[in-house]
């Protein structure tokens, strides 16, 4: 028996990347057939096959963009970069020191485990020659094999806090953290008291949002709206907006604020995200995935949106995708969907008015959380697990992605080319994705150069203070940019 492969040119979902002189060009002229005996096929030889063979190998657990070449992952040892600042200085004082430790002070969780702590924070302190090492087991929780797994080629190779890949250091400091925590049996989260200011911070300007948005919640017309109120969050400049304007008004209002907003978009694709939310409209709506980033404000905003997509009938569940244990400060858990809501609706005012609508849709099913593991680790977005990427394929309608770190994930942490178009660094989504990023990091893509051009002009921070941002979208049913 032989196993058969078809080299092709470029994979349009799947793929090894062509490497070296002339090989994609030549595939381009002939398509060849080649033949491995089914004796020597286990996973390890066709990963090793597939990375020997110099033209574009079509197997289905090489899952990467079309777009060529694959940049590398970027890394935090060149100083003056976003990455170098984080790793070397700023998760050290600002995350560690100012959070975990101050925030904490006198807790108990955190003073039974100092030293632990501070073993940390004299890591972070010689980064550049500290060698990274694997999750402890003694902090427990679910995924210890899939970090050991991550981690086994950094320890291996020798790779340093700065050395290693700028994704994969800031996603282990936080398992690291949860670990030393004891989160999996104490419970405790070290960001509550920042995600609990920023909630109360964020309760004002719900007020003043709730009603403007509540008469048109529902309408399929409000959906380019909705998606920038989840971009922007409190940027949106509220005053074009009069409160309890009335029902002739209120188009025209709003579209005062998307216009004002759209100064600052280097990619805009709402028109084709608003014909997406059209079609599953007229088919009785679908199940929409909600990749969430932050607590606050921003989580209030996307389950602004959430509430839109079920009301205006784009969606019959939405999904909404947490993280597993505290990360990022910010990021949300399942616990804070509950307790925002829970606090909103303590709280009174038009804020409650929304946070009951909210709860409404948890207790219908309308609204369910997930918190798969994946979503807090350094991975790709290309290489989830293939139970995940079978239930996104068979059962959503579209996956919105939300944040700068998850947006870091969908483009492997990789510098891309600005321009490189996102349908073909997007391309091996296995269903419909939307990503809805302010930008806080030094990569990016689907960015006309005219654009960038304007931005760096105006702004010599543009690429990590977050206020330019994209709305981006590609449908794997959608032709391919490139060829």
């Amino acid at each position: 028996f032989k196993l058969n492969f078809r080299a092709t040119a470029r994979p349009r979902a799947w793929g090894v990347p062509a490497q070296g002189g002339g090989g994609e060009g030549q595939m381009r002229r002939s398509s060849r057939l080649l033949q491995v005996p089914l004796c020597l096929v286990g996973a390890h030889f066709l990963f090793h096959l597939a990375h020997s063979l110099h033209g574009c190998v079509s197997v289905a657990f090489a899952r990467l963009p079309r777009a060529t070449p694959l940049p590398p992952q970027i890394v935090s040892d060149v100083p003056g970069t976003w990455a170098y600042d984080t790793m070397s200085r700023r998760v050290r004082e600002e995350i560690v020191e100012k959070v975990v430790i101050g925030d904490n002070a006198g807790a108990a969780p955190c003073e039974a485990v100092k030293a632990e702590i501070n073993a940390l924070r004299d890591e972070l302190s010689n980064a550049g020659s500290t060698a990274l090492t694997h999750v402890p087991e003694a902090g427990g929780g679910p995924d210890l094999a899939a970090w050991r797994a991550i981690m086994e080629p950094h320890v291996t190779k020798g790779d340093t806090w700065l050395s290693a890949p700028w994704c994969v250091t800031e996603f282990y400091l936080y398992r690291r953290i949860a670990g030393i925590l004891r989160y999996w049996s104490s419970g405790f989260d070290p960001f509550a008291k920042a995600k609990g200011a920023g909630l109360r911070s964020a309760v004002g300007s719900l007020d003043a949002l709730a009603p403007r948005v509540l008469p048109v919640m529902a309408s399929g017309d409000a959906s380019g709206l909705f998606l920038s109120i989840a971009l922007w969050g409190n940027r949106m400049d509220l005053s074009l907006w009069p409160a309890g304007a009335n029902v002739a008004s209120v188009a025209g209002a709003f579209q005062a604020v998307l216009d004002a907003a759209q100064e600052q978009l280097l990619a805009d694709d709402t028109s084709a995200v608003e014909a997406r939310l059209q079609a599953l409209r007229a088919r009785g709506g679908g199940i929409v995935d909600l990749i969430v980033d932050n607590a606050g404000f921003e989580l209030c905003t996307d389950m602004l949106l959430a509430d839109h997509l079920v009301a205006s009938g784009a969606a019959k569940q939405v999904r909404f995708r947490v993280k597993h244990h505290p990360t990022f400060v910010s990021d949300a858990l399942e616990v804070d969907v509950r307790s925002h809501i829970d606090e909103l609706v303590a709280g009174g005012g038009d804020s409650a008015r929304l946070a009951r609508r909210w709860r409404q849709h948890l207790e219908s099913g309308a609204w369910t959380l997930h918190a798969d593991h994946f979503w807090a680790m350094p991975p790709a977005m290309w290489e989830m697990p293939e139970p995940l990427y079978q239930e996104l394929a068979s059962s959503s309608a579209l996956a919105v992605v939300k944040g700068d770190a998850n947006y870091r994930r969908v483009l492997g942490d990789r510098p891309w080319p600005l321009d490189t178009p996102f349908a073909d660094v997007a391309s091996y989504w296995p269903c419909p994705v939307l990503c809805l990023r302010t930008l806080k990091a030094e990569l990016g893509c689907g960015m006309a150069k005219p654009l960038t051009d304007r931005a760096a002009a105006a702004d010599p921070n543009w690429l990590v203070n977050g206020r330019w941002g994209v709305v981006q979208h590609f449908g794997p049913d959608e032709p391919a940019a490139t060829q």
